[in-house]
């Protein structure tokens, strides 16, 4: 992956500077924000000038050519990368490439930093070995670090850690630059790109998105070998051999009027045709007469925010079709786009941030993405933030600022005002276009990504779409903001029900100045455990009383508890040795407890010990900080037993179906395919 860039003259960056572009390999998802002429679409077209893809633009305050270079940081699995160079062109200087590489990456994690004093220890080093610091601890002994890059003339250099070429020995710089195009897959979509022109299977674009190469193909086509006339041979060979027995009967023929005349091949040129000879004229005759059609339309026929989405929604087929990228395979996506919003109707603004979301954290592709649209903040569950600030062109002291989007609420308080503003509010607008023109699916806005997870194991998501929102307090701002129009213009009704759903927390407050949905369908809940019942009930906030008892309710308070027994165990198991100071095995979980709640009076968690119950709060903590990881474990274990066993809903989701007035959970059975938490 590519963890961050050195940039020097290029477009707006005038002097050195070291862009961020992910926090760990965790977070292959980047989103670049900041106002126009920040420099952020010039982050995506330097990497795509040092992929050879581009042409270098100038710095216009650039003055010594010399100093102009792109430098990405590449982050490489060493047992995966020596894997693909085993089954690569590289195969025969393997252990040569891997013996440099090793020199080069250990300069860089443990000695490089030491090697720049005084005047060398500019901004942008020290920027660069900020992030080293943090990454060396997890990193350093199982992942080669690797700066190498461009300059202007696209020459390979390793600036600004120009001695890196002697630690490569035998291996050249330029060999490295190969292999990492023969390694990285990087497709750059700019936001003047023409979704016509790259929707051709012939386009290089397109192919590299298929992961075909068309031309490869046809040769391979042309050269396979086949039964033709009781001979093996191939359809070139055939062609070629017919062609020699044509132009010799043509020859005969004129020969017999004079000795002399010949048809014969020119001097010094090739006398068969070859695979390459055709390609050109089998793309031509047959790829450029199949374009991509939407409805019977032609793609240039559309909007260009038909066009846009159509571009989009084709990646998204290719690179989900492709599953799982393992790296040890090679052509490593890095997909780039720039502005994946523009021209977009606001109804599908968040669906496609969604869908590019899960092509990094889920499919695993590094993806890169500028935008304007700050409503895709709240709903991004893992990534990277990096927000661009408005300085003066040659001024890069506090330009730069990275955030980690799993602790998006705990950073709030750092946010520029422009992503504190605009991000829910972008998000509201967005939401309110698509409740009213999406006649569908009903809508469900969740606190978090273990909240979604949770939700759709049993939510037909045909029916209901979930859509996490980055925590308890944007919940209630969007509800407000959804149902503010409705003062207005009580015209303006939601076409299905929106469910505002959050937990019920130990400092629940009174809400009773929120704005109501005069029809109803807009409402804000919360989940509580009602032990009298054995229900779960969904509380409107305005029927807060501080004198009434509640039961503090969280959504893992009211899963299978059977599944979250044995995903709890696993939990244990795996980090045991880290915890030593917690007596795991002084506690018993009971799966025929009708809730999973964990704080408070609970059926669930049976404390064995005096010693035990005093430390409870350390294991319920304990338990808590590992509840995303807990909650794709679950999905996993619920698929599993699903296998097998018929499941029944919890509680919580006759609720739900209580609220939408319809039954909108799947039809499970034990044969029933799953693909719980993934959008559609």
């Amino acid at each position: 992956m590519i963890l961050g860039v050195f940039i020097n003259g290029f477009k707006s960056y005038a002097q050195t500077a070291y862009i961020h572009l992910c926090i760990n390999e965790n977070y292959k998802f980047t989103t670049i924000v900041g106002k126009n002429g920040t420099g952020k679409s010039a982050i995506l077209e330097a990497l795509n000038y040092y992929f050879k893809q581009g042409i270098w633009n100038i710095n216009r305050e650039s003055k010594n050519r010399e100093d102009l270079f792109i430098s990405p940081v590449f982050l490489m699995e060493k047992k995966s990368l020596e894997q693909w160079l085993e089954n690569s062109d590289f195969k025969s200087k393997a252990e040569e490439i891997k013996a440099a590489l090793e020199r080069v990456s250990n300069y860089l994690w443990k000695e490089a930093n030491d090697s720049f004093k005084g005047a060398t220890r500019r901004a942008n080093i020290v920027e660069f070995f900020s992030q080293i610091e943090k990454l060396k601890a997890s990193y350093s002994e199982s992942h080669y670090l690797l700066v190498v890059g461009r300059d202007v003339d696209s020459k390979s250099t390793s600036k600004p850690f120009s001695n890196i070429a002697k630690d490569l020995g035998s291996v050249s710089l330029d060999q490295v630059n190969n292999l990492i195009e023969g390694y990285y897959n990087y497709i750059y979509i700019p936001v003047e790109q023409q979704a016509n022109s790259t929707l051709r299977i012939e386009n290089i674009q397109m192919q590299k998105i298929m992961n075909q190469n068309v031309i490869l193909k046809i040769e391979q086509l042309l050269r396979e070998k086949m039964n033709v006339d009781d001979k093996n041979q191939s359809l070139i060979d055939h062609i070629n051999s017919q062609l020699s027995v044509f132009i010799n009967d043509i020859n005969s023929v004129i020969k017999s009027v004079n000795p002399e005349y010949e048809f014969k091949a020119v001097r010094n040129r090739k006398q068969n045709i070859t695979p390459s000879g055709i390609v050109d004229n089998i793309l031509e005759g047959y790829f450029s007469k199949r374009t991509l059609k939407s409805s019977q339309k032609e793609i240039e026929e559309l909007s260009s925010g038909e066009q846009r989405r159509a571009l989009i929604d084709v990646i998204y087929a290719f690179l989900s079709n492709r599953g799982k990228e393992e790296e040890s395979k090679g052509r490593n996506v890095i997909l780039a786009i720039d502005e994946p919003e523009v021209s977009q109707d606001l109804t599908h603004c968040f669906e496609q941030f969604e869908r590019l979301e899960k092509l990094s954290n889920v499919l695993g592709n590094q993806v890169l993405v500028t935008t304007h649209w700050y409503g895709v903040l709240p709903v991004i569950e893992n990534g990277t933030l990096l927000h661009l600030a408005d300085t003066e062109e040659s001024n890069y002291e506090g330009k730069f600022s990275i955030f980690d989007f799993y602790n998006y609420l705990d950073n709030q308080e750092y946010f520029p005002d422009e992503i504190k503003l605009k991000s829910v509010y972008d998000l509201a607008i967005s939401l309110s276009a698509y409740i009213r023109k999406e006649s569908s699916k009903h809508l469900i806005l969740c606190e978090g990504g273990t909240d979604k997870r949770y939700l759709e194991t049993f939510l037909n998501v045909e029916k209901v779409r979930v859509l996490p929102v980055g925590g308890v307090n944007n919940v209630r701002n969007l509800y407000n903001l959804l149902v503010m129009p409705l003062k207005i213009d009580k015209r303006a009704n939601s076409v299905k029900r929106v469910l505002c759903l959050t937990d019920t927390d130990p400092n629940l407050t009174d809400s009773t100045d929120f704005g109501k949905d005069p029809s109803g369908k807009i409402q804000l809940k919360r989940i509580q455990i009602n032990h009298e019942s054995n229900k779960v009930d969904l509380v409107s906030f305005d029927s807060y009383n501080p004198s009434m008892v509640y039961t503090v309710t969280r959504i893992e308070d009211v899963l299978i508890p059977k599944i979250y027994k044995k995903v709890i165990e696993l939990i244990i198991d795996k980090y045991r040795g880290e915890y030593q100071d917690i007596l795991f095995d002084e506690y018993e979980f009971i799966e025929t407890s009708f809730f999973t709640n964990l704080r408070g009076e609970t059926k669930f968690l049976f404390c064995k010990s005096h010693k035990a119950s005093e430390g409870k709060n350390n294991l319920v903590s304990f338990i808590e900080s590992k509840k995303s990881e807990i909650s794709y474990l679950y999905v996993e274990e619920f698929n599993t037993s699903l296998s097998k066993e018929v499941i029944q809903p919890p509680p919580v989701f006759e609720s739900l179906n209580d609220f939408f007035k319809e039954d909108v959970l799947k039809k499970l059975t034990p044969t029933t395919e799953m693909s719980v938490g993934v959008v559609n």
